[in-house]
């Protein structure tokens, strides 16, 4: 056995002091993916396209909407520029559109409108058809919410916008909640108990309940409870093992975990020269094995 490899072996403990993570277990996460490698056959796929759907603006109901305002402005020549809402070329005006260059380039121009065009049009494709669910299917999760948590169906609010006063100190907001108290009769108040309900600030409840939602590729979701405190349970007793050593030994062992070689161990110790090597040496496999005789006690 090689004399270097026989030493990795004695260091098992100080390997683990190296290694193990001092901070909360982290969610369990994957690269796993159901999409399959790129290798269809090209005669399979031939003709196949994805289904999306095409935003045209303005739609055909704003057009007939403007039309029917009977709002129609000219210019001095004569033309329409204007039909209620819908503006319209002269022949002066220009829009951003892309070209290809000589060497097969695409870049942007300003494309002068002919006379007549209608102006901040768009007829483009968006997203892919079929990703998005479907009303029934938010109904069903919104009724099992309400049923598990025993509250009123939800109903989804809309938010508007709202209206925000001055901003206020802590003093300032102290006084002025004094003073609402000086000037009301809490013998007159009265109080209203509304039933239990759920979030209304989403279409979907399932939305303020992360916790019960599997993620997307690479978000499995918070671990399992008996794996995190399994997890603690060894943290914890891992530092109990760590804090068992003496002064000392962490000493060598931070030390080791940092340099670069044995005689920087020693170095760190007040030794130099040859004499650093083989003191660093000796000190951190002495340290090796009161860690280890420590991870053996706690362990029994």
């Amino acid at each position: 056995m090689a004399r270097h490899g026989s030493l990795a072996e004695q260091l098992e403990a100080f390997r683990r002091y190296v290694t193990t993570p001092d901070h909360d277990p982290e969610p369990v996460q994957t690269n796993w993916a159901t999409v399959p490698a790129n290798d269809n056959n090209p005669e399979d796929i031939e003709g196949m396209r994805l289904e999306r759907r095409w935003r045209m603006k303005p739609s055909i109901e704003e057009i007939m909407r403007s039309v029917r305002a009977d709002d129609v402005e000219r210019n001095d020549a004569g033309q329409i520029v204007r039909i209620g809402r819908l503006r319209f070329s002269d022949g002066t005006q220009t829009e951003q559109a892309f070209k290809l260059t000589i060497d097969g380039k695409v870049v942007p121009f300003q494309a002068r409108m002919p006379v007549g065009a209608m102006l901040g049009t768009k007829d483009a494709a968006e997203s892919q058809l079929g990703g998005e669910e479907d009303s029934a299917h938010v109904t069903a999760s919104n009724r099992y919410f309400a049923d598990m948590l025993d509250t009123l169906p939800p109903r989804y609010k809309a938010g508007g916008k709202r209206k925000r006063g001055a901003a206020s100190n802590h003093e300032e907001a102290k006084r002025e909640l004094a003073e609402a108290y000086a000037n009301t009769d809490m013998s007159k108040v009265t109080f209203t108990r509304y039933p239990d309900g759920l979030p209304c600030g989403s279409a979907r409840v399932a939305d303020s309940f992360l916790g019960m939602q599997k993620g997307k590729k690479g978000e499995s979701g918070s671990m399992m409870w008996q794996d995190i405190v399994s997890a603690r349970l060894d943290r914890d007793m891992w530092a109990a093992t760590v804090d068992s050593l003496m002064h000392s030994d962490k000493r060598v062992l931070d030390a080791a975990a940092s340099a670069k070689s044995m005689r920087q161990v020693g170095e760190s110790l007040g030794f130099s020269g040859k004499n650093a090597e083989r003191r660093g040496k000796r000190a951190l496999i002495a340290a090796n094995d009161n860690l280890m005789s420590a991870i053996e006690a706690y362990a029994a």
